[in-house]
């Protein structure tokens, strides 16, 4: 998603610098500075209306994801958690951040010029904040995949164990 946003943002100045034809007459015709708040803003909208749905296919990956853990790993605690936790930052990005940094990303992308740096501040803060969230769900989601394939590769070898013990017999208790 952070790609996106950067693109998004990069797609508005790169209208603004090198217009085709027609655009460039638009330009001229409203203001070089009302087609750049009006690129900006669409930018800004097309990021929030991704940012809703990039978290609506986290919270359905993570419940598919979830209900996989509990039917696939024998039910292990740290998984669940692990999952559990990273559901959680979704839900909290999804009911308290985007939320909030829609409305407040709306007040700033047309600044009024009174009070205007206060907004940007508490945007900017929300997007750091998105971003902190991002990175753990990352790093847990690590952790969790971690876990699971050092808990698979070494359950794999306790079975090989025992399999292997059951196939080498002891016969000598038989009178031979």
């Amino acid at each position: 998603m952070g790609l996106v946003v950067l693109q998004n943002l990069h797609s508005a100045d790169l209208v603004l610098t090198s217009p085709i034809g027609p655009v460039g007459n638009m330009i001229k015709a409203l203001g070089s500075e009302q087609i750049t708040l009006l690129l900006r803003h669409h930018a800004a909208e097309q990021t929030r209306s991704l940012y809703y749905l990039w978290e609506q296919a986290q919270i359905l990956l993570g419940l598919v994801l979830g209900v996989c853990l509990y039917f696939a790993t024998q039910k292990r605690t740290l998984s669940m958690v692990l999952c559990g936790v990273m559901l959680g930052l979704v839900l909290f990005q999804f009911w308290a951040i985007t939320p909030e940094l829609s409305y407040r990303g709306r007040d700033t992308d047309f600044p009024s010029g009174s009070g205007t740096s206060g907004a940007i501040v508490r945007t900017l803060l929300l997007y750091q904040l998105m971003v902190v969230t991002e990175g753990l769900k990352v790093i847990i989601g690590g952790i969790l995949a971690s876990y699971l394939f050092v808990f698979r590769t070494s359950r794999k070898r306790s079975i090989r164990r025992e399999v292997d013990t059951i196939d080498h017999a002891d016969h000598s208790h038989v009178d031979g």
